[in-house]
């Protein structure tokens, strides 16, 4: 399989997640790092003054989980890496990811290397490309919007690119929104992957969030019934 470093969203401390995630990886067998750095408690002022603005300056699992992502593209831009996986530590991957993920980056260094791209490979939004768009033989496929940031490969010119605007704009928003709103400006550009490759146990109710929610009991059987339906709605389109 491609040597692909993967980076790991992890909040420090939380060693039932690391192990959950780091069994994974062994089996995967890419040479992975934590981001370890971010913390809430770590968010100084300068860091919330720096980065972000309205529901995102705070002290707030959210606000970390954002500023993470942000030291993983730095990670990226710092070590002059072609890009990297990034993943969050409530990630299940499925059994299909060593055979698609290296078929994905190929395909994007065949046809979108000069370009600052993202490539998500998740389920947990229940968003998937529709039928009539699939093509034989073809993993990545242009989208419109994020399907959250649980998992994507981010290239150096796109990591470059959203640091250099948060560093001017700030951002009000969690990140996996501020990478539709800046493949909607055509900043960069966002791809889906077909078939998805893994989800984040959080959504689909295996895992407890770490982000505050409202309760939702039985979310795991709602969200499988969901699955389902958005399966079958998706390949009609």
């Amino acid at each position: 399989m491609d040597s692909t470093l993967i980076l790991v969203i992890h909040v420090r401390g939380n060693e039932d997640r690391r192990r959950f995630i780091q069994r994974q990886l062994d089996a995967i067998g890419l040479p992975c790092h934590f981001i370890l750095d971010g913390n809430v408690e770590d968010l100084s002022d300068d860091i919330l003054d720096r980065f972000f603005a309205g529901d995102m300056h705070g002290r707030f699992p959210r606000t970390s989980c954002a500023y993470k992502h942000l030291l993983a593209m730095q990670y990226v831009v710092e070590h002059h890496l072609e890009g990297a996986l990034v993943v969050e530590d409530d990630l299940c991957f499925y059994r299909r990811f060593s055979k698609f993920f290296p078929k994905s980056l190929e395909e994007c260094r065949e046809k979108y290397a000069d370009l600052p791209y993202i490539v998500n490979y998740e389920e947990s939004s229940l968003l998937f490309v529709p039928r009539s768009q699939r093509k034989k033989g073809t993993v990545v496929y242009p989208a419109q919007r994020d399907r959250y940031a649980g998992c994507l490969y981010i290239s150096q010119k796109a990591a470059g690119i959203i640091l250099d605007y948060i560093r001017e704009n700030r951002t009000d928003t969690p990140l996996d929104v501020l990478h539709s709103k800046l493949a909607a400006q055509g900043l960069i550009h966002y791809f889906w992957s077909h078939p998805c490759l893994a989800c984040q146990c959080s959504c689909d109710g295996s895992m407890p969030t770490m982000i505050p929610t409202r309760p939702r009991p039985l979310k795991r059987l709602k969200w499988f019934y969901k699955r389902f339906y958005k399966h079958l709605l998706y390949t009609l389109r």
